[in-house]
């Protein structure tokens, strides 16, 4: 049963995705070029319901969130491969899976190469993590745990700032 919710989910996700024009080349250059707001809208939405929907569900006992330890040198090693990536290719990963699905070989490139990536770091993974994490470990870090308050006084606002921002950016292309 759980395999075929996610199956159902991941299947709405590609087709929100693919409706909106997200797995599109040129609108994901026309967002990086600020042209076309369409995608930024759809990306705005979707951290703003995420941000609050989670920390609803962690407040109800219903999920329980479990933060990473940061490694500012592997956020900036990461950061910098995907920002290439991006740039390179015009897809991010859910994006080239949604373009794959509709048959665009270009896409299918991007996801030979995240793979081969992906594998890369998985045999380099051992010999790195411990200079990673003696370089820049901090520890699990949150925002609401920096200012000492429950996550959801963090999230709400933010949350409703990002829907806000979705909703006053320009609907498609820029004027």
């Amino acid at each position: 049963m759980i395999v075929l919710l996610g199956l159902v989910l991941g299947a709405a996700f590609g087709a929100v995705l693919q409706l909106s024009g997200a797995s599109s080349y040129t609108k994901i250059i026309g967002t990086l070029r600020l042209r076309d707001f369409t995608i930024m809208k759809l990306i705005m939405t979707a951290i703003g319901v995420g941000m609050i929907g989670v920390h609803v569900l962690d407040a109800a006992g219903v999920a329980h969130m479990k933060v990473k330890d940061l490694y500012l040198p592997g956020i900036i090693m990461a950061g910098l491969i995907f920002g290439v990536g991006f740039a390179v290719t015009g897809y991010c990963p859910g994006t080239a899976l949604a373009a794959a699905a509709e048959g665009k070989p270009d896409a299918w490139m991007t996801i030979v190469g995240g793979l081969c990536g992906a594998l890369t770091f998985a045999f380099l993974w051992p010999d790195l993590e411990s200079s990673l994490a003696s370089l820049g470990g901090f520890g699990p870090v949150t925002l609401h745990g920096s200012f000492g308050v429950e996550g959801l006084l963090i999230a709400l606002p933010l949350g409703v700032l990002c829907l806000w921002g979705a909703v006053k950016l320009p609907g498609g292309r820029a004027t």
